[in-house]
């Protein structure tokens, strides 16, 4: 069983509070066991967004992720395009943030040297997580290691919302166990997102998030987990 000692992260989150949703028990029990997490955040940007204060901006959400990533010891992370390409992913182009992730962000992998790349399910709603999902899983398409950093292992994490989908949704094959403080960390991750968390029953409420954690830990004998798709995972 992986126990993350000594292992190096790389998250690939669409927008910020996405690392969080769907990784941040992950990081709390990677930054536990002494590895090392970095996060690209691929765009940050205003929203009009269904919720009593209406909107939020790239400056508030900028000053959020610098709280978020504080709390969780992020090692270090970086923002990719900016605010006038949110949601406008798609005209962004695959090739262009391939080239970030490949090679031109500080968090690159070529950069970062990752054991461990997570990015977005393919089958989300929301056309900036599928465009990042196609271009990473490009990204870390197999490549003898000495023209490119090869990755051993490749997951896909999933979001509460995901659920809701035109395509077949994503079937978790990669389990990792939370505990208690670990999925209380999480949630306090999740609130430092001021603009972004909301009351349930919405998805991105801090009840939805424990319920989907408590529905995974069902399935691989824990209080709590996350669930992964794994692409690839390399036994020596």
């Amino acid at each position: 069983m992986l126990q993350f000692k000594g292992e190096n992260v790389l998250i690939i989150a669409p927008h910020p509070d996405d690392e969080v949703l769907g990784c941040g028990g992950l990081i709390t029990k990677v930054k536990g066991a002494g590895g090392t997490v970095y996060v690209q955040f691929i765009v940050v940007g205003n929203t009009k967004d269904f919720s009593r204060k209406g909107r939020s901006n790239a400056k508030e959400r900028t000053r959020e992720i610098q709280s978020v990533m504080r709390y969780l010891r992020i090692d270090r992370y970086h923002i990719g395009f900016s605010e006038r390409h949110h949601l406008r992913l798609d005209r962004v182009g695959q090739r262009s943030i391939m080239q970030l992730l490949e090679r031109d962000s500080p968090v690159s992998i070529e950069r970062v040297k990752p054991t461990i790349v997570v990015y977005p399910s393919p089958y989300s709603y929301n056309q900036d997580h599928v465009i990042v999902a196609r271009a990473a899983h490009a990204t870390l398409r197999p490549a003898e290691s000495t023209t490119k950093h090869f990755v051993p292992t490749v997951l896909a994490f999933e979001v509460p919302a995901d659920d809701w989908s035109l395509h077949h949704q994503q079937v978790p094959n990669y389990f990792v166990r939370l505990t208690q403080r670990e999925i209380e960390t999480k949630r306090k991750a999740l609130t430092l997102y001021t603009s972004q968390v909301r009351p349930f029953p919405n998805p991105r409420s801090e009840q939805a998030v424990t319920a989907l954690a408590q529905l995974r830990g069902s399935l691989c004998d824990a209080p709590f987990a996350e669930a992964f798709l794994v692409y690839r995972h390399v036994v020596a």
